[in-house]
């Protein structure tokens, strides 16, 4: 995604942030009865503000391993380079995120 489109959609009221990538985890995501109802794929990011939110986006829901979420959807991101995440909700999580914050996403992708 351009730059000038990341600002076009935070204008029009899109929650967008710009970031960069840091680090990647797969997590499987278990029921009360721990049965697998998906895997996620969390991307650690630096902000220019200084913090380090955890993205949170959903692997395909054919996806039940973390092996096979390696092979199916691998990161498409290397170290230091810019993202656009579009997100729904930013909340305190000290659970899956390291920093204690947690973006779930509803996209993320490269920033051109």
């Amino acid at each position: 995604m351009k730059q000038q489109a990341a600002v076009e959609n935070f204008l029009a009221g899109r929650r967008v942030v710009i970031a960069k990538f840091v680090a990647h985890r797969y997590k499987e995501v278990q029921n009360k009865a721990k049965h697998v109802v998906g895997i996620v794929n969390l991307y650690e990011v630096q902000c220019a503000d200084g913090k380090a939110p955890t993205v949170q986006m959903w692997c395909p829901r054919n996806v039940q391993t973390v092996e096979e979420a390696a092979r199916v959807c691998p990161v498409q991101f290397k170290d230091g380079q810019k993202l656009v995440v579009e997100f729904d909700l930013m909340e305190p999580n000290t659970f899956d995120a390291k920093n204690g914050v947690i973006i779930r996403a509803a996209s993320v992708q490269t920033l051109e």
